[in-house]
């Protein structure tokens, strides 16, 4: 019987070295898992244009882009020649007159463009003309333009019909300084124009930290972009998730965790104190492939260093010590996600480019390139995901 006994722990030991063996493998194979990776221009579009444009949408299916002047504040479709396919001004009395400015664009269908106002929204054909007013699913207590052009509406298909998915950055109700407002508001909502269809959706996780902080950061807009059809991936800029969803069965699909070197950093107050706290790292941007997803995780220049700098007067925004606070604080990483996992850290290896990206399900994402000098053109850039075959210290 005491044999039996030395022999079932020698194997009890044996499995228990056999485990840790096993666990040690699979951490260090994960570890080796993290690459690195590199943007790779694949192809580009010229557009004579001196002021400067902003990307609004592409569409794959017909190679279009859609597109803004930030000064006439005219809207374009161009097609991967650069060539002119429509240009109005939906900013100016007329027929097509949305208001004064909106909050972003989008191809609806095959045959159409989408508009949100304010307030409303607003159907387009590819003529220009209006076709039809939609207003707000929600009652608003306020509209805010966000930083880091974050996507505020976007079509897809469901069962064969165009559906829309809209960003409305604060609906009525509770205080936002309150945990109410931060359980309870929904900024998501999915419609359905021709049925009148509407529902929040992508709402804030139980296990958000804004569920579960218990005291105030910021507002805790959503930033989102698709990927497939109907499926979106969203950030927060003081989470430290990434999430997937369904957006027509509005189920989670998956949580990913950002590594911990690139969480943010912020300071908090008490729900309703005066003031707003101070954000040192957020996550600003993500973008899409398809496939895989890379979040932009940035640095801000702390408020007391901006602050003293501002102070001094004059054209501050165009001093050294601006441009010096720049450099020391404002640095970015970008993380690459698959649907299931972190990936690793993307460089740069296309040059200077705008922060507003397009996402496509093609295997590629559209940039704006940026000159030190000024240009009568502006190039768009398609651009792709590598692995860096030659990885130097990001």
């Amino acid at each position: 019987m005491k044999l039996r006994s030395q022999a079932f722990s020698i194997f009890s030991f044996l499995l228990l070295v056999l485990f840790f063996t096993s666990c040690g493998a699979s951490s260090e194979n994960s570890t080796t898992e993290i690459k690195s990776y590199t943007t790779q221009v694949v192809d580009s579009v010229m557009f004579d244009r001196l002021s400067r444009l902003k990307l609004l949408d592409y569409d794959p299916n017909t190679k279009e882009l859609l597109i803004s002047d930030e000064q006439t504040r005219e809207v374009f479709i161009i097609n991967e020649e650069g060539e002119v396919l429509l240009q109005f001004n939906p900013h100016v009395e007329s027929p097509a007159y949305v208001g004064d400015y909106d909050f972003g664009w989008s191809f609806y269908g095959d045959d159409g463009l989408v508009c949100h106002g304010n307030y409303y929204f607003y159907q387009f054909d590819k003529k220009g003309n209006k076709l039809a007013r939609i207003p707000y699913p929600v009652e608003t207590q306020g509209l805010w333009i966000l930083d880091y052009n974050p996507l505020m509406i976007d079509s897809y298909t469901n069962k064969g019909e165009t559906e829309v998915l809209a960003f409305i950055t604060e609906p009525a109700g509770q205080n936002y300084k309150s945990q109410a407002f931060q359980d309870s508001s929904h900024m998501m909502y999915r419609m359905n124009f021709e049925t009148g269809e509407s529902n929040h959706v992508m709402e804030k996780q139980s296990e958000s930290v804004y569920r579960t902080l218990g005291k105030y950061a910021d507002r805790g807009f959503s930033y989102v972009t698709k990927m497939k059809n109907d499926r979106f991936a969203q950030i927060y800029s003081i989470d430290s998730m990434l999430y997937i969803f369904d957006v027509v069965e509005n189920s989670l699909v998956s949580t990913i965790p950002i590594p911990k070197a690139f969480q943010p950093e912020y300071e908090t107050i008490e729900f309703g104190e005066k003031g707003e706290p101070e954000r040192l790292r957020v996550n600003a941007s993500l973008v899409s492939t398809g496939d895989y997803i890379m979040i932009s995780s940035s640095g801000r220049i702390p408020d007391l260093v901006l602050k003293e700098i501002q102070g001094n007067g004059g054209y501050w925004f165009e001093s050294e010590e601006y441009e010096a606070a720049i450099k020391k604080y404002m640095t970015t990483n970008n993380l690459l996600f698959s649907q299931e996992r972190y990936l690793g850290e993307v460089k740069s290896g296309i040059g200077t480019t705008g922060y507003e990206k397009i996402s496509t399900s093609e295997g590629y994402f559209w940039m704006r390139r940026t000159y030190n000098d000024e240009r009568d053109y502006q190039t768009f850039l398609k651009v792709k995901i590598v692995e860096d075959t030659n990885p130097e210290k990001l």
